[in-house]
């Protein structure tokens, strides 16, 4: 019983996350500003079922969208900001949504249930191109693999999995149907994610940018994973042409 009564807040914590979640969806589809997200995503390739299948939405531009729909109430209020999705304002007690006129994509945990959201910014002078939520009861970055849960089956139908840097390359990867696609969200990989992913392929395959950046991610994950090599369990490299990405590549191919 005092199990099931800590575990009790984080499903309302979950909850929100779905209905927000499915808040995001509903923007991208309906709202007036969302026709920039559409053209984007269209001319990365992205069709409609595609953004449906991993549950891409986009969040408008304003300060209080998510507020006004979901914290009416202090309860509500709290549940957001435990969530990451609301932030406070220093020296007073006002909050504002932390995605803002961003395209939205759900971060699920193993089990697939959303636990936070990444997004890419839609203005060229937005302070970062991309933010993920910030750390929560329910998200921790340094444990989670971007697409894990989806990667799973795919997986064991490709038997390849391939290790990407961002959100549209896990996607391109995926819908390539060439192998299964999973991102660390921002940092390097840790040790809980290289476990994840001997959980998916004994042989994963690390597929970052080809620019200076994304060879010197690449080159910090295969020092990280050396040490942690057993017999069975190995990784791979690909190495993309200079200034190319993976989503790059599958689109000229």
């Amino acid at each position: 019983p005092q199990q099931a009564q800590r575990q009790q807040p984080r499903k309302t914590i979950y909850d929100a996350m779905e209905q927000l979640a499915a808040f995001y969806q509903n923007q991208l589809r309906q709202h007036p500003q969302a026709q920039r997200a559409i053209d984007y995503l269209k001319q990365r390739g992205l069709s409609g079922q595609i953004a449906r299948d991993f549950g891409i939405g986009f969040a408008p531009p304003g300060w209080d969208n998510v507020l006004k729909s979901f914290g009416s109430n202090d309860e509500s209020r709290q549940q957001l900001l435990d969530a990451g999705m609301l932030v406070e304002k220093e020296d007073s007690d006002k909050v504002y949504d932390r995605f803002r006129d961003r395209i939205i994509f759900p971060i699920q945990d193993v089990r697939g249930r959303v636990i936070a959201f990444g997004g890419r910014a839609m203005q060229a002078d937005a302070r970062a191109k991309y933010m993920n939520s910030p750390e929560t009861p329910l998200f921790h970055k340094s444990s989670v693999l971007f697409n894990f849960a989806r990667a799973r089956q795919a997986a064991y139908d490709t038997k390849s999995v391939l290790v990407a840097e961002g959100y549209m390359d896990v996607i391109a990867i995926q819908r390539s149907g060439t192998a299964a696609a999973v991102a660390p969200l921002g940092t390097a990989l840790t040790e809980e994610q290289i476990a994840l992913l001997w959980k998916l392929h004994d042989e994963p395959i690390l597929c970052f940018d080809g620019d200076a950046a994304g060879q010197r991610a690449q080159m910090r994950a295969l020092e990280r994973i050396l040490p942690l090599l057993t017999p069975g369990k190995s990784a791979r490299l690909a190495v993309m042409p200079k200034g190319k990405d993976p989503d790059d590549v599958l689109r000229e191919t």
